[in-house]
This record gives C-alpha cells, structure tokens and sequence, in this order.
C-alpha cells in the first residue's frame, strides 16, 4: 500500500476505528513504518479518541454554572474548549517526541536494514541421516541468521510448512512455502532470538485433503558468542 492508496482509502481513519479487513491492515501496517505523514496521522487520532472517551465520560458541569443536558455530538464534542485544548497540548508534544526521537530512530532502523552486513548460516543436515551430530550456529544474542533449507518436493504435497521448534518443544515461528519455491535451495532469515540451545527446522508438507505430513527435521544447537573484552 502506497500513500496515495492510504489516502484514498482513508486508511488512518479507518484503521483507529477497527473498519479495515486483516489484509488491508497488514498493507497499512507495513506503509506506516516508512510513511511519517500516516504515522502522524495515527498517532493523533490517538491521543484525540482517548481524550474524547475521557471527556465524554466526565460529563459533571463545574460549580456555579447552569447547564443544559445537550445530547454529546461525536464530530463537534471534540472541538469543546475544555478538552480541545488539553488535548492540542498533548498532540503538540507527540509530534515534537515523534521528530526528535521516533522517525529518527526509525530512519536508523531503515539505514541499517539496507545497510550490507555479514550474517551466520548454518549448515543443516537431517536428523534422518545416520551417525550424523546436530549442526552449531554461534551468533551474537539478538542477531539474525540464515538457515539454508533444501525440501525434496513431493508429487503429494500441494504446499509445505516449515516451522523452528525452540527447545521447549514450541514452535518459535512458522513459514508457509508454495510447491513452487520448493524446488529451490531456500535460504531463510532467521529473526534473532534470545534463548540458547537446540532447535530444530521442520519442514511439514500438505496435501490435497489438507493433511500435514512431517517431510523432514534439520536439527541445530544455538550457541551465544561471547562479547569481546573491553581494552584497557
């Protein structure tokens, strides 16, 4: 989703009223990271819809004053001096934390992503060969990795699943694969965690009547790097 498209769908609006569907919210999810104007725009609807809630709430009149019982008006309520300008304040902060910390901060994460880099792979190698050991992968705790992963495509599979089981016996996180992309070496990478330990890729074919079918296991041992020592 591009900004013009978020525009026209009035996207921020109706992503902080729940009204968009799980794939438009994905795509909107993922403009917001790069797009400061949205990112604004979300924020402020924030910060307005939180303090509308609270106003509306508080609907006791001050001392000493006659009122009126005025049925509250969901567009106009929100420009009442009372709140307006409170709310006006705290918006003027948000922007000026969102320029001096937040884009930032995301423009560095930006930076760094496209930025090259040298990252570990591992080299795996089915737990169904005999004799074999489980693979070690040394990283630095949080780092990123890749895990090359060859799947012997199955006439009987549709599409696979490959799946990393932590050493808890969970599952960290899944990948849905096509028939397609399977019939190349796929090279993974792995978001970086902060447990150590033995882990294991599992790669889970489907069929045609929706059964999975374990297809093979890639077992590895996460070791943590230690950090170099500070000279003196």
């Amino acid at each position: 989703m591009d900004h013009s498209e978020a525009s026209r769908l009035m996207a921020s609006e109706k992503y902080l009223l729940d009204e968009l569907s799980p794939t438009e919210i994905e795509a909107f999810e993922e403009h917001l990271f790069g797009c400061q104007e949205c990112a604004l725009d979300v924020r402020a609807g924030s910060v307005f819809l939180e303090h509308g809630k609270a106003e509306l709430a508080n609907p006791t009149p001050k001392a000493g004053r006659v009122t009126a019982e005025v049925r509250p008006s969901r567009g106009f309520s929100w420009w009442r001096p009372a709140f307006a300008i409170p709310a006006m304040a705290i918006l003027l902060i948000v922007v000026g934390y969102q320029n001096l910390v937040t884009f930032p901060a995301m423009k560095g994460a930006l930076a760094e992503n496209k930025a090259p880099r040298i990252l570990t792979a591992a080299s795996l190698v089915s737990s169904a060969v005999r004799g074999t050991t489980p693979s070690v992968i040394e990283v630095r705790r949080g780092e990123p990795f890749f895990l090359p992963v060859d799947i012997q495509p199955q006439s009987a599979f549709q599409s696979y699943v490959i799946e990393l089981q932590n050493p808890a016996g969970g599952v960290q996180w899944s990948l849905p694969v096509s028939s397609e992309s399977a019939k190349n070496t796929l090279t993974i990478q792995a978001p970086g965690m902060n447990t150590a330990g033995h882990y294991e890729v599992v790669v889970i074919g489907r069929n045609a009547q929706g059964q999975n079918l374990e297809v093979g296991r890639y077992p590895f041992d996460l070791q943590f790097a230690r950090a170099a020592n500070p000279e003196p």
